[in-house]
């Protein structure tokens, strides 16, 4: 078998971070690659996060994964100093997936889980000390794009305008935030139809937390869905991200399924 990189950008990642496996008569065995993410706000204990992605026949994946990891430490090496994670993603029922990345030494330590809870009636929402509630301003292009931009930095895979513009159609769309002289400090995104909503993101600047900020904000929008007729809300949560973790306990949430496997390794 050999390995080679393509000779131009793959998918829009860069041509040194993907890597071909081909058998000894030039067929395509296998395809992997690496993106990095540096989230101080989502990940502070470990901001460096290293998607690996395999997609290989069997033969051709122990050795697309020596030459991925081996790629990692390199990237590893643009951050110094900085903790960092490599992972990948795999579905929950993916059984093989889960064997092969765990004989790599892989921990099966982290999943998006999907949590539900019902809009709570008997906890009134309070708009905390020294902020101001909101509605996000969404008028122009520029003022979505800011919003999206705030998102994303709290995020793994990132919202698009164009799903921005869809959720803005449904009844459950909400976007709301806390601020303190005009900067965010706290802000909210939901949509949906039907009896329920998603919460698709929730954010707390690291210096603002611990304050109950996302609690509150998160009660602000269940009023105003109630009065939309809605009965309760899901939320995608990372296993590992404790804050998020704790959010969905105070609010009574209950684990629903796993929506997908996130195993890792720390580089």
């Amino acid at each position: 078998m050999r390995i080679t990189h393509p000779q131009a950008a793959y998918r829009g990642i860069p041509a040194e971070d993907t890597f071909f496996v081909t058998d000894d008569r030039q067929v395509q065995l296998g395809t992997g690659y690496l993106i990095p993410f540096v989230q101080r706000e989502l990940y502070p204990a470990q901001p460096l996060n290293i998607y690996m992605e395999i997609t290989a026949q069997p033969s051709a994946r122990f050795l697309l994964f020596g030459a991925l990891s081996a790629r990692a430490e390199v990237m590893k090496q643009r951050y110094p100093g900085m903790r960092a994670r490599l992972y990948t993603q795999l579905d929950a029922t993916d059984a093989e997936g889960q064997a092969f990345y765990q004989r790599c030494g892989f921990q099966m330590d982290d999943a998006e889980d999907l949590f539900y809870f019902a809009l709570p009636y008997t906890l009134p929402a309070q708009t905390p000390m020294g902020v101001q509630y909101a509605s996000v301003p969404l008028d122009t292009e520029r003022q979505q794009d800011a919003f999206l931009q705030r998102l994303n930095e709290m995020r793994i895979t990132p919202i698009t305008r164009d799903q921005l513009t869809l959720w803005r159609e449904q009844p459950g769309f909400l976007a709301l935030g806390f601020y303190r002289e005009g900067r965010p400090v706290s802000e909210l995104l939901t949509a949906g139809a039907g009896m329920n909503a998603s919460l698709l993101q929730v954010y707390t600047r690291s210096e603002f937390r611990h304050q109950d900020m996302a609690r509150q904000l998160v009660l602000q929008a269940a009023a105003i869905l109630r009065e939309r007729n809605m009965g309760g809300m899901y939320a995608h949560i990372f296993r590992r991200n404790s804050p998020q973790i704790g959010l969905m306990k105070s609010l009574g949430a209950n684990f629903t399924r796993a929506i997908a496997l996130l195993p890792g390794i720390e580089i």
